[in-house]
C-alpha cells in the first residue's frame, strides 16, 4: 500500500528547491513532481494525481515564488494529459517513463559532477547558493535526488561561508608594526607566537586560547630567551590589545588579510590554501576560511528596511543594493529602494563632478568629491580604486637659487598635501621634465620641500620638475622651473700672512677660471682656480675683493657668475671666537647643524669637528699642521647677517665637539668650543583625535629607541618621554589636549659615548576639535484632532555663541537628510554651551504617519548627533 500524501513534505522536497527558478524549464523528474511510488497500483496512481493537483490549485493562493511554481506545474499537467491521455493514469506508463529517464539523465548527472569537481574540487566546498545557481543555469531538468548524486560524485559538500573580520581592531600603523615584528620573529601567525609548541590550532570552532593570561605566559617565556627582539615587540602590542578581550579577531584578520590581497591579484586557490596550511591552521578550518574569502564578494544577505538604512549609514551602498531583493512587503521594499536610489544618485553626481574636476586640473576638488562618494559607497572597490588613482595637486612656487657651488631648489606643498606626501625632483637639460622618469632623479623623499642639486651642470640651461605622490597614488602633474646655472664661488676665506693677503674658496668643478679684482681696480693673479696671494695691497687699509667664476657654454661663449664681494683689513690683529652656538637644523638628507659666531672682518674662522675634546686651551696659538690633525673641518653654506657669521652643514649622527679656530699670521687661535649630539629625526608624523586626546604616530629611524614629545594646547603645555617599546605597546603616543588646537614637536634621543644625542624637531599642528551638538526630541500628540507640540532639547560639548538651529518635520518612511526634505518648524540662532540645555518648543502640525521630526544646524564647523530613531520617527 502506498504511503499517504504529505503536503508539507511534498513542498519541502519538491517546491522549495525551486526557489529562484528562472521560469524557463522545469525539472523533468515527473515521478518526483507527481509524488508517484513505482510500486503503486493503477487506482493508487489515480488517487495520487488527484491529491497532487488539489495541492497545486490550493498553492495558487500562496505568496512569493511558490505561487509561480504551482501555476507552472498546472500548465505542464494540461500538456501531459493532452499528450498521453488515459495512459498517464496507469502505473505501467510511469514505470516505463522512470526506466527510460534513468538512462537518459545519467549523462547529465555525470556532467554536473564533472563541473562541480572542476570548479569546487580544490577546496571540496560549495555554498548552497552556488550549487543552486549552477543547477539553474544548465541542469534545471535534474531532480533534487539527482543533484545530490552529482554532488556526492564530485566529492564536494555544501558549506555556508563564515563571516571573517575585515579589520584588525588596531590602528593601521600599529597593525603594520605587529605584522613586521612577526616577520622579524619568524612567526607565521599570532597563535604560533603565543603557543610556541602548537602543532595545530583552530580559530573558528573550539578556538585556541588567546587570552591575556596566555600573552603574559608568552612574554615570560620570551624574556628568558635572548636575541628575538621582534617577538618581544610583537608581544608588547598583543599585551595591550588583549586588555580589550580575546585576540581571536586579530589572529583571524592577520591570517586572512594577505590571502584577500593575493586573491585580489589573481592567485589560484590551491596556492592560497597551501599558504594557510603552512601556518599550522587546522586543515578543515583553513579550507573553510579560504572558501569564505573567495565567496565574500558574491554573498547577498537578507534584511529589512532597517538593515538597508543601517548599511547606507555605514556607507555600504553595494551591500544595500544586493539586499534589496530580499526585502518582503511592498511598502518596505519601495521605501528601501527610494533610499538606495537617492544614495546611488548622490554617488553618481559626486563621481561625475570629480571626473570633470580632474579633467580641469582640479585634483584636490576631484579627490574631495571621490572621498565623499566613497563615504557613501565604501564597499565599491572600483570606486575606491579610482580614488587611489587620483594624483595629488602639484606643488606650488618652485624656486631655484644658487647656493655656493650647488643649486638649492624649494617649493611649497599644496594645501591638500599631508605629512606623508612624497616629492620627486627631476632634472632635464634644456627643458622642464614632462614625467617622473624624464631626466635625472635628484631626490625622492616624504615631507621635504627643499633639495640641493650638488651635480648641476654649469653654463647649461636646465629644467627642474617636482612631482608629488600620496600613499599608493600616481605622481602629480609637474611643477617646474628653468635656470641657467652659473654658480658663484663659495666659502671664501681671507687671511693675512707673511705680509700678503691670501684668499681661498671653493668653486664648481666646471668653472674654467675665477677672476679676482681688488677694490682699487687691480686684477689679482690667481693660483689655480681656488686661491690667490696679493702682495701689493697697501697695509692698514680695508680691502675689498670681487670674485667672479667663468663658465663655457655649449656654443663656445663664456658666461660669468654673480659677483661675490669680501673685505678684509690688512694688518688687523685676529681674535679668538668667544661665543659659538650650535643647534640642530632642518633640511638635508641627514642630520644638519647650524653654527653661529661673531664675525671679524679681518679674519678667517675654521670650524673643526672631532669625537674627542680639544686638547688646547682657549686663546692658545696652534700650528696649521696640528689643527689639520684634529678631527675634520666642517664645510657647508656660510652666510653673514647683522654681524654674525653662520655655517649650516651636513654632519654624521653622534656626539661631537665643535671648535672654532681663528686663522692668524702665526697659526690658528683656539676659540670657544661646544659639544652637540645629533640623531636622526622621526618621519611620517601623523595624528588622530580621540575625544579630548590626540594619538600620534610616526616611523622610527633605525637604532633609535627614545623620543621626546612636547606640546602646547592653548595655555597648557606638556612633555613626554617614551621608548619605542612603550610606543608600540600603546599603539602610538597619546597626549591630553582637550578640544583646542595643539602644536606638537617630536624629537628623538639616543645615548652615545660622552652624552645624549637629539634630532631636529619634527612639528605638527592639530586643528581644534569641532564643537558637537546633541539633542533629544519629545513629542506630545493630540490623538483625536491631530497635531500637538514638539520639544527639542539641545546641548553642546563646547561654547557656541551663535548657532543656527533648524527643526523640520517630514512625512513618509524615509528620514529627511537635509532641511529641504521636510517642513520647517523652527529656525533661529541660539547660544549653546555644555553648562546648560536650550529648549525649543513649537506646535506640531497634523501629519500623516509615518513621519519624522529632525534637527539640523546651519553653522560652519558644528557637528550634530541624532538621538535614537524611536525619538525621531512616529509610526
Amino acid at each position: 500500500m502506498a504511503t499517504p500524501f504529505d503536503a508539507k513534505a511534498y513542498e519541502q522536497a519538491v517546491v522549495k528547491p525551486l526557489r529562484g527558478w528562472s521560469g524557463r524549464e522545469l525539472p523533468d523528474d515527473l515521478v518526483a513532481r507527481y509524488a508517484i511510488d513505482l510500486a503503486m497500483s493503477d487506482q493508487e496512481v489515480e488517487r495520487r494525481l488527484r491529491e497532487v493537483r488539489s495541492r497545486w490549485n490550493k498553492g495558487l493562493s500562496s505568496a512569493g515564488f511558490a505561487q509561480k511554481v504551482y501555476r507552472a506545474f498546472l500548465k505542464a499537467d494540461e500538456r501531459l494529459q493532452q499528450e498521453h491521455g488515459a495512459k498517464f493514469s496507469a502505473i505501467a506508463w510511469w514505470q516505463a517513463y522512470a526506466a527510460a529517464r534513468q538512462g537518459a539523465n545519467q549523462e547529465r548527472v555525470d556532467d554536473l559532477a564533472a563541473t562541480l569537481r572542476k570548479h569546487f574540487g580544490e577546496l571540496g566546498l560549495i555554498a548552497p547558493g552556488q550549487l543552486d545557481a549552477t543547477v539553474r543555469a544548465a541542469y534545471s531538468s535534474l531532480s533534487p535526488d539527482e543533484v545530490e548524486e552529482a554532488v556526492a560524485k564530485a566529492g564536494v559538500r555544501r558549506s555556508t561561508p563564515v563571516e571573517l573580520p575585515k579589520a584588525s581592531g588596531l590602528l593601521d600603523t600599529t597593525y603594520r608594526h605587529l605584522r613586521d615584528h612577526l616577520i622579524d620573529a619568524a612567526k607565521s601567525s599570532v597563535v604560533e607566537l603565543l603557543h610556541d609548541d602548537a602543532a595545530s590550532f583552530r580559530l573558528l570552532d573550539r578556538p585556541v586560547d588567546l587570552s591575556a593570561a596566555v600573552v603574559n605566559r608568552a612574554v615570560e617565556r620570551e624574556n628568558k630567551r635572548a636575541g628575538n627582539q621582534g617577538a618581544r615587540q610583537a608581544l608588547g602590542i598583543l599585551a595591550t590589545a588583549a586588555k580589550d578581550g580575546d585576540l581571536r579577531k586579530l589572529a583571524l584578520f592577520h591570517l586572512v588579510d594577505e590571502i584577500r590581497k593575493q586573491h585580489g591579484h589573481g592567485a589560484p586557490p590551491s596556492v592560497l590554501l597551501k599558504q594557510l596550511r603552512q601556518t599550522r591552521w587546522d586543515p578543515d578550518e583553513a579550507r573553510l576560511a579560504l572558501f569564505s574569502v573567495l565567496n565574500e564578494s558574491g554573498r547577498a544577505p537578507s534584511g529589512n528596511l532597517g538593515s538597508i538604512r543601517d548599511l547606507l549609514e555605514q556607507g555600504m551602498l553595494r551591500a544595500a543594493q544586493q539586499m534589496l531583493s530580499s526585502i518582503a512587503g511592498a511598502e518596505d521594499s519601495a521605501a528601501a529602494t527610494a533610499l538606495v536610489d537617492r544614495q546611488q544618485a548622490k554617488v553618481q553626481e559626486l563621481v561625475a563632478g570629480a571626473r570633470e574636476a580632474l579633467r580641469e586640473g582640479a585634483e584636490a576638488d576631484a579627490a574631495n568629491r571621490f572621498r565623499q562618494a566613497v563615504a557613501l559607497a565604501g564597499d565599491d572597490e572600483e570606486l575606491r580604486a579610482e580614488l587611489r588613482r587620483i594624483p595629488p595637486e602639484p606643488v606650488l612656487g618652485v624656486v631655484a637659487r644658487e647656493d655656493g657651488v650647488t643649486l638649492r631648489l624649494s617649493w611649497r606643498p599644496a594645501a591638500s598635501h599631508g605629512e606623508g606626501t612624497r616629492y620627486r625632483l627631476v632634472r632635464k637639460e634644456g627643458r622642464v621634465p614632462a614625467d617622473p622618469d624624464d631626466g635625472v632623479v635628484i631626490m625622492v623623499e616624504a615631507g621635504k620641500s627643499v633639495a640641493v642639486d650638488r651635480k648641476v651642470p654649469a653654463g647649461t640651461p636646465v629644467g627642474y620638475a617636482v612631482f608629488a605622490s600620496a600613499e599608493g597614488s600616481p605622481w602629480s602633474r609637474p611643477a617646474g622651473v628653468t635656470a641657467e646655472v652659473l654658480p658663484g664661488v663659495g666659502d671664501v676665506r681671507l687671511s693675512f700672512s707673511d705680509g700678503a693677503i691670501e684668499g681661498r674658496w671653493i668653486v664648481h668643478p666646471e668653472a674654467v677660471g675665477v677672476d679676482v679684482v681688488r677694490g682699487d681696480g687691480v686684477t689679482i693673479t690667481t693660483g689655480g682656480r681656488t686661491q690667490f696671494r696679493d702682495r701689493t695691497a697697501p697695509e692698514g687699509n680695508e680691502q675689498v675683493y670681487t670674485l667672479i667664476a667663468r663658465y663655457r657654454r655649449g656654443d663656445g661663449t663664456e658666461a660669468a657668475s654673480a659677483p661675490v664681494r669680501v673685505r678684509t683689513a690688512v694688518g688687523g690683529r685676529p681674535l679668538p671666537v668667544r661665543a659659538l652656538t650650535l643647534q640642530a637644523a632642518k633640511g638635508g638628507t641627514g642630520p644638519r647643524v647650524k653654527l653661529a659666531w661673531k664675525a671679524q672682518a679681518d679674519t678667517e674662522v675654521v670650524i673643526r669637528r672631532a669625537a674627542t675634546p680639544c686638547r688646547w686651551q682657549f686663546g692658545e696659538v696652534v700650528t696649521p699642521a696640528d689643527v689639520g690633525d684634529y678631527g675634520e673641518e666642517v664645510l657647508g653654506t656660510r652666510d653673514e647677517n647683522d654681524g654674525w657669521q653662520t655655517l649650516v652643514a651636513d654632519v654624521p649622527t653622534g656626539r661631537f665637539h665643535y671648535v672654532a679656530f681663528t686663522v692668524g699670521p702665526n697659526g690658528a687661535i683656539r676659540g670657544h668650543d661646544e659639544a652637540l649630539g645629533l640623531a636622526l629625526p622621526v618621519s611620517g608624523l601623523q595624528c588622530r583625535r580621540l575625544g579630548d586626546a590626540v594619538l600620534l604616530a610616526w616611523e622610527w629611524p633605525e637604532q633609535v629607541g627614545t623620543a621626546e614629545v612636547r606640546w602646547q594646547a592653548g595655555q597648557e603645555s606638556g612633555k613626554q618621554l617614551l621608548t619605542r617599546q612603550q610606543y608600540q605597546t600603546g599603539g602610538g603616543c597619546r597626549i591630553p589636549c582637550g578640544q583646542v588646537e595643539v602644536r606638537v614637536k617630536v624629537r628623538t634621543k639616543v645615548l652615545a659615548e660622552g652624552g645624549e644625542c637629539t634630532s631636529a624637531d619634527v612639528e605638527l599642528t592639530v586643528p581644534a576639535r569641532p564643537p558637537t551638538v546633541r539633542y533629544t526630541v519629545d513629542m506630545t500628540r493630540k490623538p483625536l484632532v491631530g497635531g500637538g507640540t514638539v520639544k527639542v532639547l539641545l546641548r553642546a560639548d563646547q561654547a557656541i555663541p551663535r548657532c543656527t538651529v533648524i527643526v523640520v518635520a517630514a512625512e513618509g518612511p524615509v528620514m529627511p537628510r537635509r532641511p529641504a526634505d521636510g517642513r520647517e518648524l523652527i529656525r533661529g540662532e541660539r547660544a549653546l554651551s555644555p553648562d546648560h540645555d536650550v529648549d525649543l518648543i513649537t506646535a506640531l502640525p497634523r501629519l500623516r504617519k509615518p513621519y519624522w521630526v529632525r534637527c539640523f544646524v546651519d553653522t560652519a564647523g558644528v557637528h550634530i548627533v541624532d538621538p535614537p530613531v524611536k525619538q525621531l520617527k512616529v509610526s
